[in-house]
């Protein structure tokens, strides 16, 4: 766009909105990692208000939890380091303006690009009625595979692309992300390490050196009640390495999504659109979801966390679902009609109760328990009624500033999910979407040990680093890969769940070894250096067969 078409634009939407524009109402992305910085300082009790198992945020409410640092005398000087970034980062939150700021456009000047102190825009704009910003960004990525399944190949890969957001009249923010991406050489199954390149219509397609991306939505913000329209990352569940509820397993999704909020009590609504394929690989014509979250604070240490979920496909959206405040499992059954001794059962429905416990200062715990099917007149048979009991669990503690150390985050968490739990007969109404998990990373049929360590080196220099150890009872195929023996762990294989008792980890047995380790260095502001290096075992007892792959990872980026 011309300069001249960029302020036409601004004076169009200057003349749509006549009112005072004073907090930012777009969100911050839930991958910012600001989300633990404000998650370290609450176990401190250095800021109030800020809860884990519903992200993302508004930009107008992350800008207060960092205006409420800004006088803390405890921050470590890491900490100290890190707010007065973050605070440049939201410099039009914190200090309404844009003196914190750089903009390349309209000025086209070049001499700015590596300038590390202020925060740098393609474009910025601000006045009593709207804001705009506007940003670039490109990566590039190139990763080396050394190992008994992917071989001694490599992937490399690079991305370009542009966002733009803002806020007009107060209250309506908006958001638009669209990137491009090739890659330029390499394994293509390497490059697949990457869940996002794995839920790529484009990459998997003829076209497979190609992908591309896009988010967006717009969202009216009235304080204690939101609705958004679009597509973005969602993160719901009390979980720190991973959530059970919503997680970033997979792509976004596109959803109608409503807000309430009054001091500790949250709830959110959605029903959104997912992309699954049936038996033969042909896309679904349609798959929906709906589902709601209610967190609140049962005493001042104790968090309480509901949600449920309905999973329906090759029909049209349900009004009975729909409702913001029905109990969707029971509105759920009044859309299937079934026979006397024969239920229709052609929708998922899961439930999860979670729950947050502030043990002592800078130590929590937590825990989910996920009920996909239940039946209290068969729990705890052995025998096959006993299978309609599915379940998963998560358990965890989260240290802050462990070991005396500042800054560093230590956590440890143990899941185990049953047999067939979040896949459907039906195999299309799974919990999932592209194939990937909605929820946790873990397969059904699978438990695992995970610890991870996050450590803010300095403001510019963190590390990350994760183990887990799994089991899981694999279905068994033959040599043409027809499957023998459906041990309900594949997230698309639910059909067969009734035909014999299923037992926790049977089937063909392997034991995982996986570790991740990634530095991230920011040499200059917007800036990205990250190296990666992943490990991964695969041990089969029954086959005296053991496999071991490692993936080394480095990219180059800039958010500019």
């Amino acid at each position: 766009m011309s300069r001249w078409g960029t302020k036409a634009f601004i004076a169009a939407v200057l003349i749509l909105f006549a009112a005072a524009a004073y907090a930012q109402r777009e969100l911050l992305p839930a991958s910012d990692p600001i989300y633990t910085f404000l998650l370290r300082q609450s176990m401190r009790g250095n800021i109030h208000g800020f809860y884990w198992g519903m992200i993302p945020l508004s930009r107008k409410e992350v800008g207060a939890f960092l205006d409420s640092l800004e006088h803390v005398s405890s921050l470590s000087p890491t900490d100290r380091g890190l707010l007065r970034d973050y605070q440049t980062q939201l410099s039009w939150e914190h200090r309404r303006n844009l003196e914190s700021s750089s903009s390349f456009l309209p000025d086209f000047g070049f001499s700015g690009i590596f300038d590390d102190a202020p925060q740098k825009y393609l474009y910025a704009h601000t006045d009593s009625t709207a804001t705009v910003f506007m940003d670039g960004f490109a990566s590039y990525s190139y990763q080396l595979g050394r190992g008994d399944s992917v071989g001694h190949t490599y992937a490399s890969l690079g991305e370009i692309g542009f966002r733009v957001r803002g806020t007009f009249a107060d209250r309506l923010g908006y958001f638009l992300q669209a990137s491009n991406g090739k890659q330029f050489g390499g394994s293509h199954a390497l490059a697949l390490f990457d869940p996002r390149l794995r839920a790529n219509k484009k990459f998997n397609s003829d076209q497979e050196s190609y992908f591309d991306y896009t988010n967006g939505y717009l969202r009216y913000d009235a304080d204690w009640l939101a609705l958004t329209i679009g597509r973005d990352q969602i993160l719901w569940g009390m979980g720190y390495q991973d959530r059970m509820v919503f997680s970033d397993n997979t792509v976004p999704f596109d959803f109608i999504k409503l807000d309430l909020r009054s001091g500790s009590l949250r709830y959110s609504f959605l029903a959104g659109s997912l992309i699954t394929a049936d038996t033969t690989g042909h896309t679904v014509l349609s798959k929906y979801i709906a589902s709601h979250r209610l967190e609140f604070d049962i005493t001042s240490r104790l968090r309480l966390g509901l949600s449920e979920a309905i999973i329906y496909s090759n029909q049209p959206p349900l009004f009975t679902l729909l409702n913001p405040m029905a109990f969707l499992t029971s509105a759920d059954l009044s859309t299937e009609i079934g026979t006397k001794g024969y239920a229709d059962n052609q929708h998922n429905a899961l439930i999860w109760i979670d729950a947050e416990y502030r043990l002592l200062r800078n130590v929590r715990l937590n825990g989910t328990w996920l009920i996909d099917d239940i039946d209290f007149s068969k729990f705890g048979k052995s025998d096959l009624s006993g299978n309609v009991e599915k379940f998963g669990w998560q358990g965890g503690v989260l240290w802050n500033d462990a070991l005396a150390l500042d800054n560093l985050l230590l956590s440890l968490e143990y899941t185990r999910i049953g047999p067939f739990v979040e896949t459907h007969r039906t195999i299309v109404n799974s919990y999932t979407n592209w194939g990937l998990p909605l929820g946790d990373h873990l397969q059904p049929n699978s438990d695992e040990w995970g610890f991870g360590a996050d450590y803010d080196i300095t403001p510019r220099l963190t590390v990350h680093g994760r183990l887990q150890l799994q089991r899981t009872g694999e279905n068994i195929l033959d040599a043409s890969g027809y499957m023998v023996y459906n041990a309900g762990s594949d997230l698309l294989r639910g059909d067969g769940d009734l035909v014999h008792p299923n037992i926790f980890l049977e089937g063909r047995r392997v034991n995982r070894t996986l570790g991740n380790m990634q530095l991230i260095w920011q040499p200059i502001r917007q800036y990205f250096i990250e190296l990666q290096y992943f490990y991964r075992s695969l041990r089969y007892p029954a086959d005296a067969l053991t496999l071991h792959d490692s993936v080394y990872w480095t990219t180059f980026r800039f958010d500019y």
